[in-house]
Order: C-alpha cells, then sequence, then structure tokens
C-alpha cells in the first residue's frame, strides 16, 4: 500500500500523456506533415514572442523595485530583473520550490539591505497580484464566453467589462459593512480551530511552534504590509501588472500567428487562460511531455490540424516555459558567482 502511494504520484502524469497522446492519434493528423510545420514557422514571429516574453519578466523586475522602494530597498534593474530568471529556474529544478525560490531571493537581496521578511512580503505580494491579474480575466472570459459563446461582437464585451468593473467598485464600496466584518471574523474563528484540532494535533512535531494566534498575527501583519505597499503606488503597480499580462498574451498570441493560424482576440483570451493554467504542470520531472500534450489536445478542439496543435504547444512551451528557464539557470550561475566575489570583496575590507 504504501508503495503503491509513493510510485502513483510519479506514474500518474505519464499516464495522463499516454491517453493524451492517444487521443490525438485518433483525430486523424497527417504526423508526417509535423516537421513541415515546424520547418514552416515564422522564425521572425517566434522570436518576437521570444522578447514579449522577455518583456513579462522585466515588468516583473520593475514591479518588485516598486515593492522595495517602500522599504527604502534599492537594487539594480538588471540584478532584480535576473533574480526573476534564476527563482523561475530554481522553482522548477528544486525540490520544495516555493521554498528554495523565497530563501535565493531572501540572500540575493539582503546585501542592498532586505531583510528576510521584506523578501517574504515583496514575492508574497507578487505572487497575490500576478495571480490575480491572470484569475479575474480568466473568469470575466469564461463567463463571457458561456453567455455568448467565443464569436460574440466587442460591444457586448465592452459592456460586460463595464458590469463587472461596475460591481467591483461596488463590492469594494461595501467592504467594510458590518455583515461582512462579522461573516469573515466567524470563518477565520473557524479556521483557527481546524488548525488547532486537527493540523496541529497531528503534527506535533512540525506544528507545535505555530498555533493559530501565532499565525493570525503573522497573517495580520502580512497583510497591513501588504495594504501599506499598494496603497503607495496603486496606478503604477496596476500598470506595470497590466503591462506584464499584454506581453504576456501577445507572446502566446504569436505562438500561432507564426503557424498561419489567426484567431479571433476573445479565442486568445481564453486558451491563454487555460493555458497558464495547464503550463503549471510542467514542472520537472512529473510534467514533462503532460503540459505539452495537454495543450495540443485543447487546441485540436478549436478545429486546428493535430499537427498544427502540437507545433503551436512545443512552440509556446518552448518561448514561453522552457527557454525562460533555460536563462534562468544561467543567471543563477551568474548571481552566485556575483555573490561570492561581493562576499570576498566584504572579508577583504
Amino acid at each position: 500500500m504504501n508503495r503503491a502511494k509513493k510510485w502513483l504520484p510519479r506514474l500518474l502524469p505519464w499516464l495522463i500523456t499516454l491517453l493524451l497522446l492517444r487521443f490525438l492519434v485518433t483525430q486523424g493528423g497527417d504526423w508526417q506533415e509535423l516537421r513541415q510545420e515546424l520547418a514552416g514557422a515564422s522564425l521572425g514571429l517566434l522570436a518576437l514572442a521570444v522578447l514579449f516574453q522577455a518583456g513579462t519578466y522585466a515588468a516583473v523586475a520593475w514591479y518588485n523595485e516598486l515593492l522595495l522602494r517602500s522599504y527604502q530597498v534599492r537594487v539594480p534593474w538588471f540584478r532584480q530583473y535576473s533574480i526573476q530568471f534564476a527563482m523561475s529556474f530554481v522553482e522548477t529544478a528544486v525540490p520544495s520550490a516555493a521554498v528554495s525560490g523565497l530563501v535565493l531571493r531572501a540572500r540575493l537581496l539582503k546585501p542592498y539591505g532586505a531583510t528576510a521578511d521584506v523578501a517574504t512580503v515583496t514575492t508574497v505580494v507578487e505572487t497575490f497580484s500576478i495571480s490575480l491579474t491572470v484569475l479575474a480575466p480568466a473568469l470575466f472570459v469564461g463567463a463571457f464566453v458561456a453567455i455568448d459563446g467565443v464569436n460574440a461582437g466587442p460591444v457586448r464585451l465592452l459592456l460586460l467589462a463595464l458590469a463587472v468593473v461596475m460591481g467591483v467598485l461596488l463590492g469594494v464600496a461595501r467592504w467594510r459593512a458590518h455583515w461582512l466584518r462579522a461573516g469573515s471574523a466567524a470563518v477565520q474563528t473557524q479556521l483557527a480551530h481546524w488548525w488547532d484540532a486537527h493540523a496541529v494535533s497531528r503534527w506535533p512535531q512540525r506544528l507545535a511552534g505555530y498555533p493559530s494566534h501565532r499565525l493570525a498575527g503573522r497573517t495580520a501583519h502580512l497583510w497591513r504590509e501588504m495594504a501599506a505597499m499598494l496603497r503607495q503606488r496603486p496606478h503604477w503597480l496596476l500598470a506595470v501588472l497590466l503591462l506584464r499580462t499584454g506581453c504576456e498574451i501577445i507572446a502566446f498570441g504569436l505562438c500561432f500567428y507564426a503557424f498561419g493560424e489567426t484567431l479571433p482576440l476573445l479565442t486568445i483570451l481564453l486558451l491563454y487562460t487555460i493555458t497558464i493554467t495547464v503550463n503549471t504542470l510542467g514542472a520537472v520531472p512529473g510534467g514533462v511531455g503532460l503540459a505539452e500534450t495537454s495543450l495540443a489536445a485543447i487546441y485540436t478542439q478549436l478545429g486546428l490540424a493535430p499537427e498544427t496543435a502540437v507545433a503551436v504547444a512545443l512552440a509556446y512551451r518552448l518561448t514561453g516555459y522552457w527557454l525562460p528557464r533555460a536563462v534562468g539557470g544561467f543567471s543563477w550561475l551568474w548571481l552566485e558567482r556575483q555573490h561570492r566575489a561581493e562576499r570576498r570583496a566584504q572579508t577583504l575590507m
């Protein structure tokens, strides 16, 4: 039983990959044409996709620079840019990815006056903000497609966008309503009771030092820090987040255009949100092949020929996932070398 629990999580992604490959084969594509599809791709558009992907990392570096200014921390932009690539590599290649990336970031920012708490808070704000910029369009586009379909006109899309914005503004206006605050307090009480009664009691050796009141205090502190940072430069932060999302969407669309597939904007937005979700399956080693075959299977449902769908999926995974992480590996080595050189210089002083 224990052996099955150990091996099943490792084998399951490969089994799903085989099933998806079988599905692609049964779609009736001419797999001899896959090589022709890849050979006939527009290298200029793929190169442009790589540049826009680089732009997404540049926007994230700029975003972190704005967040760190709240703590009077100044980091050279190119160093910040390299850290973003290095974190993407470390979080993919190293076990306990999120912790490994956070430790790397904290250590590399320390020489510039950033404490571990500052590195943690800014990383959490960055992760939360970027996730929100992906989740919000996904919910919006998904709702619109469910109502009007992918071929609906831009006027209806604009009207629904205005309705969503008004709903968000009304929600913000009612954020401090008594009934909402009372409900939030009740939920927090229930979560604290569950944590102490079930989580801490089940793993006392690991969690005994983290009772609910301590976690609540740290969470409240983190929330206050996040709110303070976001209030200082809300317009600039929002603009940079929109720039990051825009670059990523354009890079994604260029992978289709490189193979002669001109899809409507709404379809591109819908596929983008689905692709970003599937893209998280690509971590080493379990997701190798699973994300590629999953994306290809999804793209065939749009009427793309199987060989074209596979070509687009491979192009996107190469430009949007593997290439940035390969660059991240070199960035990590360079940053480690710079870090050791700086420590030697400080020792000599």
